[in-house]
């Protein structure tokens, strides 16, 4: 594989780090559930959701006055083999209220850990497992 290659296939799963971050904050979860595959995982610091229609189900559940901001940083890829790779992620997580046109925040900020396995398939990179683990709270 060349170094081009390589790394067009790390910029895809980094690319996947930060459109799942636009897209659950947007709440767009059709794009947020195109970036897993079929038999997907979402473990949400030890609640494990698998397969598409049961992360589909957590997202559905989220309350809509709630308004979500996370900010990606250290994204880091590394190839397990020419289809497979592993992810870590730092993220920024800020919430708040809908109240107005601007969200009003209703807590400190935290940091959680996206710790990934990603997987090409016919449709390019996706997200095959995702844990979210809490690293500093207020």
């Amino acid at each position: 594989m060349t170094m081009v290659l390589q790394l067009e296939d790390e910029a895809a799963c980094m690319r996947l780090c930060v459109d799942f971050a636009n897209h659950l904050d947007a709440r767009d979860y059709p794009r947020v559930l195109d970036l897993f595959t079929e038999d997907g995982s979402l473990d949400r610091m030890g609640t494990l959701l698998t397969g598409q229609r049961e992360i589909a189900g957590f997202l559905d559940a989220r309350p809509t006055a709630v308004v979500t901001r996370h900010l990606c940083t250290n994204i880091s890829v590394r190839r397990a083999s020419g289809d497979e790779a592993t992810g870590l992620c730092y993220v920024l997580f800020f919430q708040g209220s809908a109240d107005g046109e601007t969200a009003v925040m209703s807590a400190p900020p935290s940091v959680v850990e996206y710790h990934d396995r990603f997987r090409r398939t016919a449709t390019g990179w996706k997200i095959q497992a995702r844990r979210i683990r809490m690293a500093m709270r207020a």
